[in-house]
């Protein structure tokens, strides 16, 4: 691929040619049966390519566009909803279909009495009240009942990832991409169930797919900065989250990750500088803590490390444990309160 092409994607970042790899990626492996069956190879980077992701008519007529919290910041997008208002003819004629609603990353269906409707709601309850058991034998009777019920399909997925059942969530969202091609959040749950899958190529190559349906949507771009951080390609990583800088200056999760590039070079007291920017009364990852007190640690910022131990071992739930155990982390808490110690007597 040629880099002036691939650069078409970042056209707002920076040129640094490494970018092209984000996009180029390593070549599926034939014998992948998987990989193989849904074509995960990058394609050309064209202007028809990139047109493809914009949302059609057809998209629009078939109610595929969906409506997000996020949308209600730019009022300007145009719903399925708002289409069919503009026509009061049409309206009339038209077979009601349910209002789907993502809330809480599940989708709800709404404004339609319909047994699926009532089943995933159901669904959703349970969700809710956190009993995740009884939420996955609902969804996945509903599956049985009416499987091309993209909401339902949607959540089942979305349980499955909770469980870690990365095979049964791969499958889910594959489906859920076959029946609303244009919804940017099932490239990035597939990425999510790939990447739990340990499949990075794969990953990587959907959550550049989910970024590029919804741009307004930075999480694809994140997630795909993160997964890039764990293969040690330290600069694509780095132009992933300044791109999503440029677009929020003041966006969490990417000042996060421009602090973990810090970190991953030791430079320790510059990943403190980015950490101590992340707005904590906002939504953030909670891996922050781990992260900033580790680089306060190397710093030999012994008071503001314990604090931030103390803040990470709040969260016993976090993703963070998964590659840090909580004894780890207690013990090393208490590492720094005996060095802190130490330097208030000296």
């Amino acid at each position: 691929m040629k880099r002036a092409t691939a650069c078409m994607l970042f056209a707002a970042a920076t040129q640094l040619s490494a970018v092209s790899e984000i996009y180029s990626g390593s070549p599926v492996r034939k014998k992948d049966k998987v990989q193989a069956d849904l074509k995960l190879f990058h394609p050309r980077i064209t202007p028809e390519f990139l047109s493809s992701f914009k949302p059609t008519q057809l998209d629009f007529d078939m109610g595929w566009v969906i409506i997000d919290e996020s949308t209600r910041k730019f009022p300007d997008r145009i719903t399925a909803d708002d289409l069919r208002k503009s026509d009061p003819a049409r309206a009339s004629t038209e077979v009601k279909r349910p209002r789907i609603t993502n809330r809480g990353e599940f989708l709800w269906a709404e404004g339609a009495n319909d047994l699926a409707t009532s089943k995933n709601s159901e669904g959703l309850a349970f969700v809710m009240a956190n009993d995740m058991d009884r939420a996955r034998e609902i969804f996945e009777e509903l599956r049985q009942s009416e499987p091309q019920f993209f909401p339902g399909r949607f959540n089942l997925g979305r349980v499955y990832l909770y469980f870690k059942q990365h095979r049964e969530a791969i499958a889910e969202f594959e489906k859920c991409t076959q029946l609303v091609p244009q919804y940017s959040k099932n490239y990035y749950y597939l990425g999510k169930s790939y990447e739990l899958a340990a499949r990075r190529d794969a990953a990587d190559y959907n959550f550049l797919r989910a970024y590029k349906y919804d741009i307004y949507s930075l999480d694809a771009l994140v997630a795909l900065g993160d997964s890039l951080l764990e293969q040690k390609r330290t600069v694509e990583a780095l132009n992933a989250f300044k791109h999503c800088l440029k677009q929020d200056s003041g966006f969490n999760d990417a000042l996060i990750g421009m602090g973990k590039v810090a970190y991953t070079m030791k430079k320790h007291y510059d990943a403190t500088l980015w950490f101590r920017t992340v707005d904590t009364k906002k939504s953030y990852k909670k891996e922050l803590h781990f992260y900033y007190g580790e680089s306060a640690f190397f710093s030999q910022d012994y008071q503001t490390a314990a604090r931030q131990y103390e803040a990470m071992l709040n969260f016993p739930q976090d993703a963070i444990y998964s590659k840090v155990s909580l004894l780890r982390m207690r013990k090393r808490l208490e590492q720094t309160k005996r060095l802190l110690n130490q330097t208030v007597d000296q």
